[in-house]
């Protein structure tokens, strides 16, 4: 490549720089710009030191590909979803929990909206969150048996109000005979079920002591339960559950306590925080450290501890409700079933939604389920508890 070209390749990585900024999403193309066209300088002013013109290529394609990468993301790639809250204090409402990883921190009304690009998925719904950051339903004076509901956001309620929830539902079709009480929250899984039922004071208002509890499970919850890189990254304090090696439960612990899973995810971070490429073009599931299958038993497992938990503390049962869609692959299915039996675990098939499939979802563009399908689960449920005439 001739003067010109170095030239040419200079100005322009310093127009992109100029007009970009180095900011931190582009940081990474900006050093490997500046690198590389320091190198460039460095060869054209000395005309020798090959070594210069080697570093100089390499970085300048280095930033070439990150530039690439970045418009990629910016304009080709699908958009994320967005999620925005409105609430009725200024701050604090969201906030790292040293228990679940995360939480909603309250008492606190928020509205909710999310959009997918400029496509809007819901709007301004209100969550009512308590002081222990649950969603409760409306007080019945008949009730005679409580019904905790625990897992991530189709047992939370996502896009819908506290009267449409899973838990509230159920109240209804019990004809308020059961008082329910969600400890669910979008992202959480079975490691925040165990841990929450390990605190007794997140407890001590519910008035009945005979009931149920029931986690609402999903495909990719085995992956809520053991080590996920991501989740990791973005919540330090996130509880994970592994199986030694032989086989016994070990957890809940959390990335930082661990050296390797600790490097892994501060590595991780640091990349996926400053380079396009690696934001992009590396998948979160390379860094798995269990098979599928031991990521089922180990979540039949940390659901069959949170089973003892939570009848230390009531009497009753603890039910695992298989959501008509986001299942898993039949075999896996199979062992997850087989191991919750093994624990003493209730499990709840629920049937998919009968009708037009599009009507179980809450927008076309996200799968969380629709106040119809929420209804239809919540009716399975209460008929499968509920002895049947003869």
């Amino acid at each position: 490549m001739g003067l010109v070209g170095y030239g040419a390749l200079i100005a322009a990585a310093a127009s992109w720089i100029i007009i970009r900024g180095v900011d931190i999403l582009n940081l990474s193309p900006a050093v490997a710009l500046w690198i590389g066209s320091l190198a460039a300088v460095g060869f054209i002013a000395t005309k020798r030191h090959k070594i210069l013109l080697s570093i100089s290529s390499l970085f300048l394609c280095l930033g070439a590909a990150e530039i690439g990468m970045l418009t990629y993301q910016e304009f080709v790639k699908a958009p994320a979803k967005n999620y925005s809250y409105e609430a009725n204090v200024a701050s604090g409402w969201i906030a790292e929990h040293g228990l679940t990883g995360y939480a909603f921190r309250g008492p606190v009304e928020l509205l909710a909206s999310a959009t997918i690009g400029s496509e809007m998925l819901y709007g301004a719904v209100p969550y009512e969150i308590d002081g222990y950051s649950r969603r409760r339903c409306a007080v019945t004076l008949r009730a005679t048996r409580h019904a905790l509901f625990f897992g991530g956001s189709f047992a939370f309620g996502e896009g819908l109000i506290n009267d449409q929830t899973l838990g509230c539902q159920f109240q209804k079709m019990s004809g308020g005979e059961y008082e329910s009480t969600t400890y669910a929250m979008m992202g959480w899984g079975a490691s925040q079920a165990f841990v929450q039922l390990g605190v007794d004071s997140l407890f001590s208002d519910i008035g009945e002591p005979s009931g149920i509890a029931v986690y609402s499970f999903l495909d990719d919850h085995i992956y809520r339960t053991t080590w996920k890189i991501e989740t990791a990254s973005e919540f330090p304090e996130y509880p994970f559950f592994s199986l030694a090696g032989d086989g016994t439960l070990e957890g809940p612990f959390k990335a930082s306590e661990k050296r390797g899973l600790r490097l892994a995810r501060d590595s991780y971070t640091f990349l996926r925080k400053f380079s396009p490429t690696f934001r992009n073009l590396i998948n979160p599931r390379w860094f798995q450290v269990t098979s599928d299958a031991q990521a089922v038993i180990t979540t039949a497992r940390v659901l069959g501890a949170a089973r003892q938990r939570y009848q230390a503390l009531f009497e009753g049962e603890f039910i695992v409700l298989l959501w008509p869609r986001s299942r898993l692959n039949p075999e896996l299915e199979e062992l997850f079933v087989q191991e919750l039996t093994n624990q003493g675990v209730i499990v709840v098939k629920v049937p998919r939604l009968p009708g037009d499939p599009s009507e179980a979802q809450l927008h076309a563009l996200d799968g969380h389920p629709s106040s119809k399908e929420v209804t239809w689960v919540a009716r399975y449920l209460f008929d499968a508890l509920t002895p049947q005439e003869p």
